[in-house]
């Protein structure tokens, strides 16, 4: 049980880092997008605009819209979505450390001490792991948002979840897609 409990860690952690992240307030959305940013952006009256972030402050937005400024008040922003233009490699690595602490912890626990061994088992299954997290990081395309206003309906998920379920029969993922 407690292989599969390090194994659900280990897809859970990979699944959440590749989550896009979203802005709990919009003052603390500045912990999320950059100056320079491309943004759609709705207000709260349902109008979208698309462009590209010039100044933020805990309660303003200035986007560039078409070259012409807009400056929009937090108040006044339903929903925030961004691009995701991930690239591969943040994935790759997340996946490869993730899959050769797998094997470092089950190789701990079976108290391996070839070297030979242990070196081979880090190798593949980080090498497991790196294909497996590029693959979730390629899965991982088009806008997501990045803050939704109190009170404002999220929008479906429209990306790939993966969630770990755990009875005291066994465990296993729950994966789903959305669009």
């Amino acid at each position: 049980m407690t292989r599969i409990a390090l194994v659900l860690l280990a897809v859970t952690a990979m699944a959440s880092l590749a989550e896009a992240q979203t802005a709990a307030s919009f003052d603390r959305l500045a912990l999320v997008v950059n100056q320079g940013d491309h943004v759609t952006l709705t207000d709260s009256s349902g109008r979208s605009m698309r462009g590209r972030i010039l100044d933020l402050s805990p309660s303003t937005l200035a986007l560039s819209v078409n070259g012409i400024r807009q400056d929009v008040f937090g108040a006044e922003v339903a929903t925030i979505r961004r691009s995701r233009r991930d690239p591969l490699k943040n994935g790759a690595v997340t996946g490869f450390l993730s899959g050769a602490g797998i094997a470092a912890g089950l190789l701990l626990g079976s108290r391996c001490a070839d070297a030979r061994v242990v070196l081979a088992a880090v190798s593949i299954y980080g090498a497991a792991g790196a294909g497996i997290g590029a693959g979730v990081d390629a899965l991982i395309q088009g806008e997501h948002v990045i803050y939704t206003a109190p009170g404002t309906a999220p929008r479906a998920n429209r990306g790939f979840t993966v969630a770990p379920v755990v009875s005291r029969g066994g465990g296993g993922l729950s994966a789903s897609f959305g669009f």
